[in-house]
């Protein structure tokens, strides 16, 4: 019984040891293919991401500008450049207000002289908009805004660097991240007479951008050309360069060879230890447009002017390693119904076809015992048809003998063993005629028909 179950065991593992090696081969192939294709469809949709987010950011920059032109050469600012007076610089205000109020992503509108006093100043005041009074409009003419603004041409723009709106020499709270958008402003004989300058909410930008992430797994990151976040994936990141305790919050300082690649190239995708990254690049400056190195600190001039080549933020997306095994995982789960269903089919099949192999090999045996029994049953039908007549004439004369011979001879004894052996014969002949099964046993090295064992007749 134990022997037939081992056997079993073992034909059982002949199947399915094989089996399971080619499913888990096939299945290491599949996951690993699946997850390569899930990496490239996460990776187009990073990059149909960052370019939708460049065209927001593009179009955003776009508006201002448009919105810029538009104020600098609106006709009644034109007055009070050719006629001051406080009736018509209250007309341009009102004008500027509604403006304020309408396009809702200005936190200053302002009108600044050529000495770089404020004449008309709107505050978006958390979305209520109000015109400053006289009183308190300041002189700005040592900010670098100002001074870079006016030193332009007609007709060209000035970009601040996105950096914190600074009041009062100090930067403002809660933080207001801010760019400066200025253009000069000439009177009919193209003289300058001052600029026209926004404070743009840099939030309103950022958070446009941050809507484009709706589809999508991974960490939005905002970076100045120096690297410096502008959006980090933590707040305690943002705007270091603000701040003397966080000069080297860059990402050039923390993932140097991340920062290569991405200030290198204008776009692309790079796969690193921390995961993937996607980025590309915002040219805030178009044709007619320039920048400066601006300064953190109050009524400090700029260090240099910026052009367009020089000045560019990095929008960049990055999938983090935690989150691409996550991915990694969710594929296993998902398919882990239909492998586990695979495994079990396996198992059932390789218990069928061991079952089967079994169930041949039975028949076989047993078919090969009937022939041999066949083969022993036509050996001993012969045998005892040939040995009958003679045992049965030996039989006749020894009885013959018995009569002959006086029954105090030895010889007696003598017919009379051959007698029980020639009767013991009679029941070997008839073992042999009642053979019914096919059983063997050892003799010298050999097997040979074990007679008693198959055969159904009792005795001896």
């Amino acid at each position: 019984m134990i022997k037939n179950s081992s056997n079993s065991i073992k034909l059982f593992l002949v199947f399915f040891v094989p089996l399971l090696l080619f499913f888990l081969g096939i299945t290491i192939i599949f996951l690993v293919q699946e997850s390569k294709t899930n990496k490239k469809v996460l990776m187009v949709n990073e990059l149909q991401t960052i370019e939708k987010m460049r065209r927001i950011a593009n179009d955003n920059i776009m508006s201002v500008v448009t919105d810029l032109f538009f104020l600098s050469v609106h006709p009644n600012l034109r007055q009070v450049i050719e006629n001051d007076n406080p009736t018509l610089r209250q007309r341009v205000a009102e004008d500027f207000k509604k403006f304020c109020i309408h396009s809702k992503r200005y936190d200053q509108i302002r009108f600044l002289d050529k000495t770089g006093m404020e004449k008309i100043r709107i505050n978006f005041n958390q979305n209520r908009p109000g015109i400053v009074s006289k009183d308190k409009l300041q002189n700005k003419s040592k900010r670098y805004y100002f001074t870079d603004t006016i030193a332009l041409e007609s007709g060209r723009i000035f970009v601040s660097p996105f950096d914190l709106n600074i009041e009062n020499g100090q930067i403002q709270h809660p933080l207001k991240p801010m760019i400066r958008f200025g253009t000069p402003v000439l009177d009919l004989s193209g003289q300058k007479k001052g600029i026209v300058l926004f404070n743009y909410f840099g939030e309103t930008l950022i958070h446009n951008l941050e809507q484009a992430l709706s589809d999508s797994v991974n960490s939005f990151m905002l970076l100045n050309s120096q690297g410096y976040w502008l959006r980090g994936q933590i707040p305690e990141d943002e705007w270091g360069f603000m701040y003397e305790n966080r000069k080297d919050q860059t990402l050039a300082k923390r993932h140097p060879e991340v920062w290569k690649k991405i200030s290198a190239d204008n776009e692309g995708q790079i796969t690193s230890d921390q995961g993937i990254y996607t980025f590309t690049t915002i040219w805030p400056l178009g044709s007619g447009m320039l920048s400066s190195t601006g300064s953190a600190v109050a009524n400090q001039a700029s260090d240099s002017v910026l052009s367009g080549k020089n000045f560019f933020w990095k929008i960049v997306l990055q999938v983090p390693a935690s989150k691409i095994a996550a991915v990694k995982t969710i594929i296993l789960y998902k398919w882990l119904p239909y492998l586990s269903a695979i495994f079990i089919s396996i198992v059932f099949l390789s218990l069928a076809l061991s079952l089967a192999v079994s169930q041949r090999k039975k028949a076989i045996d047993a078919k090969l015992q009937k022939e041999k029994l066949q083969g022993v049953l036509e050996m001993a039908g012969a045998v005892c048809h040939e040995l009958n007549q003679p045992m049965q004439v030996i039989l006749g004369a020894s009885q013959m003998m018995s009569f002959d011979v006086e029954k105090n001879d030895p010889i007696q004894d003598q017919i009379k063993l051959m007698d029980e052996h020639i009767v013991r014969m009679g029941v070997i002949t008839q073992k042999l005629m009642n053979i019914t099964k096919y059983k063997t046993k050892s003799y010298l090295k050999k097997n040979i028909i074990d007679i008693d064992e198959a055969s159904d007749l009792i005795g001896t």
